[in-house]
């Protein structure tokens, strides 16, 4: 997703000082040494002021509004980051932001109403120093916040770019069964692929063209055979995704991997999404007998049945049908 990261307060503080010191280095020269370094004061004030005001309520304004967004993307925040806590992080950077704006119209007009005395000058100077030493501290106060939302922004980014009203196929299977191969095969996807369980974390888009019309597969993270309420955080990803994705389910089937969990699993979707097609692909069909094959082959009789394995591409060319 499109969303942008803070700079961390010391940061921030910095960049808004050295704002401060350019412009009033840039600010001309008055009739008197008084006035210019009175507006040289209030330039300071106002430029480093415009500076965080910008960068805390662009950040609050730019963070998408979660009622808003499709149901997909809605579950997924909430099962990626604490919408809570982000909200929270969000208010604060806005009350922050609207706080220095009142307290930079407030300096302002005390240094533009200051007249020419004595102690003109010290109080100037007492004036900026309040306004440098009150902004620093709100600024400072949001380091909780601000780490806390950078953190949440990272987990979101991650997030694939998918496109929720369109039909796509969805690769579901238990953890390991070859999904992430199956993906980078039908589709020209390079996924990060490794040999344990829980490979897939997150959702993996990848896309091939039929008829010059691009088309979206999705893998998804593995599941176990349990219960809806018995899964985490990275199963509900995938449970999300068949939720409220259209289109049609590829069930992946490992033959080395216990088949009475697999098929009780498939069992679980087809309940559950009674809605979507289902394709069954029987996976590294390479690394068994045939008669191992043709059992497998009979407990899954009932359901439409791809080969795959190496050197296999019949599911991209079913697909491409």
């Amino acid at each position: 997703m499109n969303l942008k990261t803070i700079d961390i307060p010391e940061k921030l503080i910095d960049a808004a000082f050295a704002r401060a010191r350019k412009q009033s280095a840039h600010y001309k020269k008055q009739k008197t040494p008084f006035y210019t370094m009175k507006g040289k004061e209030i330039a300071k004030i106002d430029a480093s002021s415009e500076f965080l005001i910008e960068k805390l309520s662009g950040i609050v304004k730019d963070f998408p509004s979660i009622d808003k967004l499709p149901e997909f993307y809605k579950d997924l925040f909430t099962f990626i980051i604490d919408i809570n806590n982000v909200k929270k992080a969000l208010s604060n950077m806005s009350s922050v932001s609207k706080i220095i704006k009142n307290i930079r119209r407030e300096k302002i007009v005390k240094l533009k109403e200051l007249k020419f005395e004595p102690n003109s000058i010290k109080i100037a100077k007492n004036i900026s120093r309040e306004y440098f030493g009150r902004v620093s501290s709100l600024i400072k106060s949001l380091k909780k916040d601000i780490n806390f939302y950078n953190e949440s922004v990272k987990k979101l980014k991650e997030l694939p770019s998918i496109k929720a009203d369109e039909e796509v196929y969805l690769i579901a299977g238990l953890p390991n069964v070859g999904k992430s191969t199956l993906l980078s095969k039908i589709t020209e996807s390079k996924p990060k692929i490794a040999s344990y369980p829980f490979t897939t974390k997150g959702l993996n888009v990848g896309i091939f063209f039929k008829k010059y019309l691009p088309i979206q597969v999705i893998d998804t993270p593995g599941l176990l055979d349990r219960s809806l309420s018995k899964r985490n955080n990275i199963e509900l990803k995938a449970i999300s995704a068949f939720q409220y994705l259209k289109g049609t389910i590829i069930f992946v089937i490992d033959p080395l991997q216990i088949i009475s969990e697999q098929k009780n699993l498939l069992k679980e979707l087809k309940k559950l999404f009674s809605d979507k097609g289902f394709i069954i692909v029987i996976n590294k069909t390479d690394l068994i007998e045939k008669t191992k094959l043709e059992e497998i082959l009979k407990e899954f009789s009932e359901n439409y049945v791809v080969i795959e394995g190496e050197g296999l591409n019949n599911l991209k060319e079913e697909l491409l049908k």
